[in-house]
């Protein structure tokens, strides 16, 4: 399946109660403390309800969509559709978008009830993707039917969809989002008329038991959650969101709050008494004996990006194995998103460069981790947060797209840098290149916009030197001069001499004064 790697990072997420629980009012959650079992879900469901008010189905639910679920783009404000890559902008008003419930409301009947209109699970979603995954439930897709890049609809794999034939799969950056939320509904409202599935086809009763006027999620279902919720922590965007829905709507999502409450629930620490002033870890381990919902761990998982500069590829020399870099485009400055649809990658907005360094990213930048292979490459992509996300691949011409894994087609390119330009080579399929006038990266038999590789250099790089030529020289730098042996010429990115004392923040190369040898290097950084 070409949608992307599922894994479980382990021990990613160490937050401390109170970092969590600054977002919720003082002593919000105190009526957790020293319960456990079924007392404890009871107390996480009270609180669930503290201060909810019911918001008007639609022309509210929009209004507080306003709050809730709008980022910047280009500049604009826009609706935050998990279900697509649309950008619609919210002074467009919603066209070909719905209110979508993640939890199908036809799992209860459709009866236009609190939970109906409750925004903890609604979310503004482009129409289309919203009717492709039906009422079925979420699960991991052995085999695709339908997707558009951030919302994947197949068959679920062995063990997975309670019966279902068919199954959704959100894009990873957003599993963990839709668990805490499905963890929220089975625990706030299990106790509404939920309904049973009537044949294979239908999502209802899939995720969950329904039996003494109690829905309760099936094992596997809540091991996926658990898994979903470990690999892919709380974010920014839910803590807005939750103090928005706060804001809105009266109450909050224990679960985002309190992330590791789901393992006293569900998980291996089912029964064990909770405490608010406890290291909060949540635990991705499924219970003994019931369905692990089948993680993929990466052998080499991309960690989070730190703190650092991305400086320009101008040789061979600076593609190395394990190494971290942005694809932008060469005239136009715009860097390689982590957001898809048909059949590219989208760009970010652009990027400042200034003298060979970019020194701020857009939050959207793809990061590309290079994996040698034999006499190529392949091009592992993460989010600036190190959420992996699989390889870049193009198995045929104007098709880019993102590879669960290496074996499948069309992972494997060949680099060459020539000057300030890097060309990538995916076999018959073409080069790697930015269409400008379409506004997307795919590759091409020729024609369209070169690219620029960028290389991440940490911060705190104790030297300020990379070697460009195969033997280096003695150059120093000393505050924001550069020191080099006489007779040695120095230039800026842009050709010019200069005279290596007070320089610019930026890079530079140092030619040996034999001129055989060259050094990068790296001032005021």
């Amino acid at each position: 399946m070409n949608i992307r790697n599922n894994f479980i990072l382990f021990g990613t997420l160490i937050l401390s109660a109170a970092g969590l629980m600054a977002q919720a009012p003082a002593g919000y959650y105190d009526s957790l403390d020293g319960k456990s079992g079924a007392e404890l879900k009871k107390a996480v469901k009270n609180i669930g309800k503290k201060g909810f008010h019911a918001i008007s189905y639609s022309s509210g639910t929009w209004n507080a969509f306003r709050t809730t679920d709008v980022r910047m783009i280009d500049g604009k404000e826009c609706w935050w559709d998990m279900y697509s890559s649309n950008n619609v902008a919210v002074s467009s008003g919603h066209s070909g978008m719905n209110v979508e419930h993640s939890v199908a409301n036809s799992w209860w009947g459709k009866t236009q009830n609190d939970a109906y209109k409750d925004i903890v699970h609604l979310n503004p979603s482009n129409a289309d993707a919203n009717s492709r995954k039906a009422n079925f439930p979420l699960g991991e897709i052995a085999t695709g039917k339908w997707d558009n890049g951030i919302t994947f609809v197949g068959t679920p794999k062995s063990g997975q969809g309670g019966g279902c034939t068919t199954v959704y799969e959100p894009h990873d950056m957003y599993k963990g989002d839709f668990a805490r939320v499905f963890m929220y509904m089975f625990t706030i409202y299990d106790d509404i008329s939920w309904q049973n599935a009537t044949n294979t086809g239908d999502g209802r009763g899939r995720m969950y038991t329904y039996s003494g006027g109690v829905a309760e999620l099936q094992p596997w279902a809540y091991n996926l959650m658990l898994a979903w919720s470990a690999n892919d922590p709380v974010s920014e965007k839910e803590i807005n969101r939750n103090n928005g829905i706060q804001k809105e709507q009266g109450n909050r999502n224990p679960f985002i709050d309190l992330p590791d409450l789901a393992d006293y629930i569900w998980g291996s620490k089912k029964n064990e008494v909770y405490h608010i002033d406890g290291a909060h870890i949540p635990d991705p381990t499924p219970n003994p004996g019931e369905t692990d919902p089948d993680p993929v761990i990466p052998e080499n998982p991309v960690t989070p990006d730190m703190e650092g500069k991305y400086i320009l590829v101008e040789n061979q020399n600076d593609l190395i194995d394990g190494e971290k870099y942005i694809m932008v485009s060469h005239d136009t400055n715009l860097a390689l998103s982590i957001t898809t649809g048909n059949n590219c990658l989208n760009p970010t907005t652009q990027i400042s460069i200034v003298n060979g360094m970019i020194e701020e990213t857009p939050e959207q930048t793809a990061l590309i981790t290079l994996e040698v292979s034999g006499n190529s490459y392949r091009l592992r992509l993460s989010d600036m947060n190190g959420h992996d996300l699989g390889y870049l691949a193009s198995p045929k011409s104007k098709v880019l797209s993102i590879a669960a894994s290496a074996e499948e087609t069309g992972t494997e390119a060949t680099i060459s840098v020539s000057g300030d330009k890097t060309d990538i080579i995916y076999g018959t399929a073409g080069h790697l290149k930015y269409n400008a006038s379409a506004k997307m990266w795919r590759t091409y038999p020729s024609g369209q916009e070169d690219l620029n590789l960028y290389k991440f250099i940490p911060k705190n790089t104790t030297t300020g030197i990379m070697e460009v030529s195969d033997t280096p020289f003695c150059v120093t730098i000393s505050g924001n001069s550069i020191i080099a042996p006489e007779g040695s010429l120095i230039f800026d990115l842009n050709g010019r001499a200069v005279n290596g004392e007070n320089l610019e923040k930026g890079v530079y190369i140092v030619v040996s004064p034999e001129r055989a040898k060259t050094v990068k290097a790296m001032v005021g950084f």
